[in-house]
């Protein structure tokens, strides 16, 4: 099978370490990040472990790593990072990328377009449909949320919507596009009130001043109701001591006209 694959110009590797869900490395300390899946970070020192990240690298892990891989390319071979860009297949026909999705352990990376993006979108939505990996649980969508967030979060938009969503929103159809929280922000795009993204930066100093200025304008209001309700309680006072003192006058003035 070697030999076959020499000849067919496919050179059978060896891979030595998986990095994390989607990125692994082959002999020769080659680093190859697999097209078109994206699984939750790990291994990010700027981010939080995300949900289902140790459970995607222990997956990815269990598959390939120490096993022999053929790689695909498409158009693009080495990314911005210096890392090789392909298809990784296995031994045994196994699909690496393709099966990270279909067992529920990663999404479907539809950023940049390649030749596998439709059925790999079909795996996600399959996946998703049967509760599988990180699907399994509906309720753990929130957890995203309750994680601290940064400008590069990952969110998704679509080409027609105004917000802004979680990978595992059911808002989102096939046509999502990942975006940074930052780049979202800027665009003017909006958390997404199912999913419950984090929100821009921008919107929590915003809510934060908007919540200090109520509590000034509360208290200046409550400053000015006490003020008034003083000098109110002084006029009373001055007109009760008026009607006391206009009462004694003449109450003086009738007796002395008596007498």
């Amino acid at each position: 099978m070697a030999i076959f694959s020499l000849l067919l110009g496919q050179a059978w590797r060896t891979c030595i370490k998986v990095i994390d869900g989607d990125t692994i490395v082959l002999d020769g300390k080659e680093k190859v990040r697999l097209i078109g899946v994206d699984t939750p970070e790990t291994k990010d020192p700027r981010k939080p472990v995300q949900y289902f990240g140790e459970e995607a690298y222990r997956f990815t892990k269990s598959i390939v790593e120490g096993k022999r891989v053929r790689l695909e390319h498409d158009r693009e071979r080495i990314d911005k990072y210096g890392r090789t860009l392909a298809y990784v297949y296995l031994e045994d026909g196994t699909f690496l990328n393709a099966e990270i999705i279909k067992q529920g352990y990663g999404f479907a990376y539809t950023k940049y377009p390649f030749k596998y993006m439709e059925e790999f979108r079909r795996y996600e939505r399959e996946a998703r449909e049967n509760r599988k990996g990180l699907w399994a649980d509906e309720k753990q969508k929130t957890i995203a949320t309750e994680q601290k967030a940064d400008d590069s979060t990952i969110v998704y938009i679509t080409k027609t919507g105004l917000k802004y969503h979680l990978a595992t929103c059911n808002y989102l159809g096939k046509n999502r596009i990942p975006i940074t929280l930052k780049e979202a922000c800027e665009k003017g795009y909006s958390p997404c009130s199912r999913c419950n993204p984090p929100p821009c930066k921008q919107q929590e100093k915003t809510g934060k001043k908007d919540m200090k200025r109520e509590r000034k304008t509360f208290d200046s209001f409550i400053s000015r109701t006490n003020k008034s309700k003083f000098m109110l309680s002084i006029f009373f006072l001055y007109d009760a001591l008026l009607d006391f003192t206009f009462s004694k006058m003449r109450s003086l003035l009738d007796y002395q006209l008596r007498n």
